[in-house]
């Protein structure tokens, strides 16, 4: 096992985005408590530093201790890394729209929450919620056009260095991490719930972003369910932004006793919220996923538009032996696709050492 205080590698950094400045570094030295060594950083830190420990554990110490690792958030200002060279990694974090990083062509990997690509898509669902097709259809034009520069530039990158950029895909894990063992289905409190926020944080709208309108329609459908059906255990938290409900006290315990967890799209397809009921033992119900490695085998219910969910759900628990299975695909997607250890061993693959991967995966580990 490696050491917790420093992972094994050369060195790891991670990036300061409060500064606003793309030169403002930190080193991170606990990998196994990131919010404890720097207080300001965003929770999918912990799952990276546990990936982070389980890729030190996969490569051995003489192979970690020659890896550089770099740790970005790519929201606002994209960071300028460091140090370059075939012995980094960097983990790019938070960018929601499929953006390639100036630095990728400089480096040996690049592992990637939210894809390379954004191929467009707009949910359509039953024909009496079209009204709203237009608005998104504008606001997807919108993110095809903002990503549009990163992609021109990475084909010249490309052309130039005659190579393509080594990417692979990440997920976004969960945020808030369950603790303890999933409990049997049939002891939690909820049947269903959502705790969230609404609305996008930052600066207002004249159009409903897609995130609000999928989520109103969520609200409505949970609403219906608990006019219809007394009977169902129907638990609502509603929250002023992302930071609020995550940050919450009980936000994990109710992910914890929940059975059927509707996973709203956030401010582009993909959710925390699915990664933290997959780990946390939940029936996890989704809109249409995109095609992403990760989700290859994902047992979550999905569902064309909210408005179905009443119906779904309906059926769901009427039938115990199928919310059992379906938790325990739930499980095991999660534990060999998602995981911190299925993370790290994807990353080794990346870097070429397929071989260490799998003799880690045939360890048991």
């Amino acid at each position: 096992m490696v050491d917790t205080t420093s992972g094994g590698f050369r060195s790891v950094h991670i990036y300061d985005f409060n500064r606003a400045d793309p030169h403002a570094w930190l080193p991170w030295a606990d990998l196994s408590d990131p919010v404890g060594e720097h207080p300001w950083i965003p929770r999918d830190a912990e799952y990276i530093g546990r990936t982070l420990l389980a890729l030190a554990d996969i490569l051995g110490p003489s192979r970690a201790a020659n890896l550089r690792v770099l740790v970005a958030w790519f929201w606002g200002v994209e960071p300028v890394l460091p140090y370059t060279g075939d012995d980094v990694i960097v983990f790019c974090l938070g960018d929601e729209l499929g953006r390639k990083p100036n630095y990728s062509h400089d480096v040996s990997l690049v592992a990637k929450t939210g894809g390379w690509t954004r191929r467009p898509f707009v949910a359509l669902g039953p024909i009496r919620s079209w009204g709203h097709v237009p608005a998104a259809v504008l606001q997807e034009l919108r993110a095809q056009l903002l990503r549009l520069p990163s992609a021109v530039a990475s084909m010249v990158r490309t052309i130039r260095h005659r190579r393509r950029p080594h990417f692979i895909e990440i997920p976004l894990a969960p945020w808030s991490f369950p603790t303890g063992r999933p409990a049997p289905l049939d002891a939690r409190r909820y049947d269903l719930s959502f705790a969230g926020s609404m609305i996008n944080e930052g600066r207002r709208r004249w159009v409903l972003p897609q995130k609000t309108r999928s989520r109103r329609k969520l609200i409505a459908a949970l609403e219906e369910i608990a006019r219809e059906r007394p009977d169902v255990r129907v638990e609502i938290r509603l929250f002023d932004s992302f930071h609020d409900a995550k940050l919450v006290e009980g936000y994990e315990e109710l992910m914890m006793q929940t059975r059927l967890a509707p996973c709203p799209r956030g401010g582009f397809r993909e959710t925390y919220r699915l990664f933290e009921a997959a780990a946390s033992g939940c029936v996890p119900i989704t809109e249409p996923l995109p095609q992403r490695r990760y989700y290859e085998g994902c047992p979550a219910v999905q569902l064309g538009s909210w408005s179905l969910l009443p119906a779904a759900a309906f059926r769901l628990l009427a039938d115990p032996e199928q919310l059992r299975n379906r938790q325990q695909a739930a499980l095991e997607w999660w534990s060999n696709r998602c995981s911190p250890k299925a993370t790290a061993m994807l990353v080794a693959e990346g870097i070429g050492e397929t071989g260490r991967a799998g003799a880690y995966h045939d360890r048991g580990q």
